[in-house]
C-alpha cells in the first residue's frame, strides 16, 4: 500500500470512528429523552464523552431501562473496537511497532492489512449502531 493510500484509508477510518461515537451519543440521548429534555437537548450532555464511557453508559441504561439494544458479545466487540480506535488514533505512528513508510510505501504489509480490516470493522459497526439508533423509538422493553 502506498503512503497516500494508507493516509486516505486512515483518515476514512477516523471518520467512521467519529460517526460511531456520534451515534453512541445519540443512543444515550434517545434513551434519556423525556418531556423535560428532548433528544437534542440531552445530546449536549455527551459532548465530550469518550468512546468507552459511552459504551458503559449504554450498557447501564440498557440494564436500567430493561432494553435489548446490544448483547454481551456486542459489548465485547465494542470494547475491541474502542481498543482499535485508540491504537489508530493514538499509537499507530509512535507505539511499539509504528507504521513506517519506506520509498513511498508502507514498510510492513501487516500494517496495511490491519488498517483495511479495522476500516471494514468500523464501517460494519457504524451500520449496526445506526440501525440500533433508528430502532430505538419502536423498541419494546424486555419481559
Amino acid at each position: 500500500m502506498t503512503k497516500p493510500e494508507f493516509r486516505e484509508k486512515h483518515s476514512e477510518l477516523i471518520e467512521y470512528y467519529q460517526y460511531i461515537e456520534m451515534h453512541l451519543k445519540g443512543i444515550c440521548a434517545e434513551i434519556l429523552a423525556d418531556q423535560e429534555r428532548d433528544w437534542y437537548d440531552r445530546l449536549n450532555d455527551y459532548e465530550s464523552d469518550p468512546f468507552g464511557k459511552l459504551v458503559m453508559q449504554i450498557k447501564a441504561l440498557q440494564s436500567q431501562k430493561q432494553l435489548a439494544l446490544f448483547s454481551e458479545s456486542d459489548f465485547e466487540a465494542l470494547e475491541n473496537l474502542r481498543k482499535a480506535r485508540n491504537y489508530w488514533v493514538h499509537q499507530c505512528f509512535c507505539g511499539d511497532t509504528p507504521v513506517i513508510f519506506r520509498k513511498g510505501n508502507v514498510r510492513n504489509p501487516k500494517h496495511a492489512q490491519e488498517l483495511s480490516c479495522a476500516l471494514d470493522d468500523a464501517i460494519d459497526w457504524d451500520k449496526r449502531i445506526t440501525n440500533v439508533m433508528r430502532s430505538l423509538r419502536n423498541l419494546e422493553p424486555l419481559v
